[in-house]
């Protein structure tokens, strides 16, 4: 089937277009790891990037962590990903991810029991025309990482535009202001003093998982990390 596969929907390189392969060894090195530590909001040097205490707000994300750098290589691996359906990009990229180049696990890690992984919903319209959402791909490679159940309370209620097209950093916001709510059968008992790891592709403005944070943390949670594969 994979071989039949192959003939009538081959593989190219999404760089230099070398058969067999969506990202050749040799373009594997324009994957650039984000080795910097530092607060999302101010981008002054944090460990493990941490928000800052005078950073922190009331409905703050508490850490924003990603692997690569969001350039333009990533960015057609995520276009195909998303607008050609080509999820079997997650399998060769997560199978190319050196974990000890994310330093960022290590807090992770060592966080306590009661902590579960939630991926960045889609609107179910978006989800019907794709058939899938590449958070919930990326939410299993880290519960196979960490060991951190995979949940899903929250429900995108708003049809936003793509953020990626919209430059306005205000149009930004409004495009995802009001997105998220927590779905009606969820106990909020289950989130209540613990721990989110919330999991999205890419973090530009942060606008996106903010706004899934508000909702999260007047739900009760007290803690809302962020995992992103690129952030740029």
């Amino acid at each position: 089937m994979s071989f039949l596969k192959d003939i009538f929907f081959p593989k190219f390189c999404l760089s230099c277009g070398k058969p067999g392969i969506y990202i050749c060894l040799n373009c594997q090195k324009k994957l650039e790891y984000i080795k910097i530590q530092k607060c999302f909001y101010c981008k002054k040097p944090s460990l493990y990037n941490l928000t800052h205490q005078i950073c922190l707000k009331n409905l703050s994300i508490d850490q924003i962590g990603s692997i690569f750098y969001y350039n333009d290589f990533f960015k057609k691996i995520i276009k195909n990903i998303k607008y050609r359906f080509a999820k079997e990009i997650f399998k060769e990229l997560f199978k190319i991810i050196n974990v000890n180049q994310i330093n960022f696990l290590e807090l992770y890690k060592n966080l306590e029991n009661d902590v579960f992984i939630q991926p960045i919903p889609l609107h179910k319209n978006k989800f019907k025309d794709r058939g899938f959402n590449q958070a919930f791909i990326i939410s299993q490679y880290l519960s196979q990482l960490l060991n951190f159940p995979v949940i899903d309370i929250l429900e995108r209620i708003k049809e936003t535009k793509n953020q990626a097209e919209i430059k306005d950093r205000k149009k930004r916001y409004q495009n995802v202001r009001g997105a998220f709510k927590i779905k009606k059968d969820v106990d909020l008992n289950l989130i209540k003093n613990k721990r989110i790891i919330l999991v999205d592709d890419v973090i530009t403005t942060g606008f996106t998982v903010n706004e899934a944070t508000k909702i999260l943390k007047k739900a009760g949670v007290i803690k809302i990390y962020c995992f992103t594969l690129a952030q740029g």
